[in-house]
């Protein structure tokens, strides 16, 4: 345990540095990782999926649940920001965090399904808290928290099935940015929003965004490494701190590289195994076109940037590099 913490802390501290670790050559971590990557760039012009299998920097494993350092009690879990992100379905008997760009809105759409919404189909309703018809973990009593996630031994009731889904950072990023800058139309709100959470409000203000060029990938990086990781926004903040992993014992944790065997098995635990895992296609939300894009975007800097950036989702969702 001792080691483990020892390896968590300085893990945290390389993140508290990230942008130094990045930039500077004369550490003897980026020093060995600069000398490899020279000659892997002059071998490899072009990245390709399969090459960065081949190289470690792609190699997504299997998991199930997820521990938890100290059992909480149900008041300090309320005091934790994640709990009114997590969706309690008292029917199925389940707690799920969703995940931004890890198919958070198929599971939305399904889980109104089975819970009789008239409008499950209504995405737009489904991530808006107050409209989606659903209840979140925030909503309930300390006592009632703890009963959900713990179980009632008394009454002998088994907790609640708790589950999320994860994706490597590396593609979990770049569908973010598609979705939310490449793809975006310039003259909308919503552009104007995210631009800003990059940037700042000072930055858009007065700026008529859609005569600028949009930001590069390489931009959008570099001002993420600038930010509080705990404040960013919800599609490119840290995986383990969007559902607070280490905090909540998760009993299944999928994983999107496995979207379909691994849905299939929460369907199965929460009892609707008639019912099957619904396709962008039924949901009204087309794919960003991630995997078309990797060879074009990525390049080893940036690879190791996000490296140092996602370093917790790395280590801690067993994404390692």
């Amino acid at each position: 345990i001792l080691c483990a913490i020892v390896v968590v802390c300085v893990i945290l501290v390389r993140i508290g540095r990230r942008q130094s670790l990045v930039d500077d050559q004369n550490s003897a971590r980026s020093a060995t990782v600069s000398s490899d990557s020279a000659y892997l760039e002059s071998q490899l012009p072009r990245w390709t999926m399969e090459s960065l299998r081949e190289s470690g920097f792609y190699p997504p494993q299997p998991s199930s649940s997820f521990p938890v350092g100290r059992k909480l009690s149900g008041q300090e879990i309320l005091k934790l920001p994640f709990t009114s992100r997590l969706i309690v379905s008292e029917k199925l008997r389940l707690v799920y965090c969703p995940m931004p760009k890890v198919a958070n809105s198929n599971w939305k759409y399904l889980i109104r399904k089975v819970e009789g919404l008239d409008d499950f189909d209504n995405l737009t309703l489904a991530h808006n808290a107050e409209l989606s018809g659903l209840r979140y973990l925030s909503d309930y009593s300390p006592v009632d928290v703890e009963s959900i996630l713990f179980g009632d031994e008394e009454l002998k009731q088994p907790p609640f099935f708790k589950f999320t889904f994860v994706r490597d950072p590396y593609t979990r990023l770049l569908s973010a940015y598609l979705d939310k800058f490449l793809n975006k139309d310039t003259s909308s709100e919503e552009y104007r929003l995210f631009v800003a959470q990059i940037y700042s409000w000072k930055y858009v203000r007065n700026k008529d965004l859609s005569s600028e060029p949009k930001p590069s990938f390489r931009a959008f990086i570099d001002e993420l490494l600038k930010q509080n990781p705990s404040k960013m926004n919800l599609h490119w903040m840290p995986q383990t701190m969007v559902c607070g992993f280490g905090d909540l014992p998760y009993d299944f944790v999928g994983r999107f590289e496995t979207l379909l065997s691994d849905a299939s098995t929460v369907l199965d635990k929460i009892g609707v195994a008639g019912e099957s895992f619904p396709t962008q296609e039924q949901i009204g939300f087309l794919p960003s076109g991630t995997n078309a894009m990797i060879d074009e975007l990525y390049s080893l800097d940036i690879m190791l940037k996000i490296r140092v950036l996602y370093e917790m989702d790395f280590f801690m969702l067993n994404y390692r590099t």
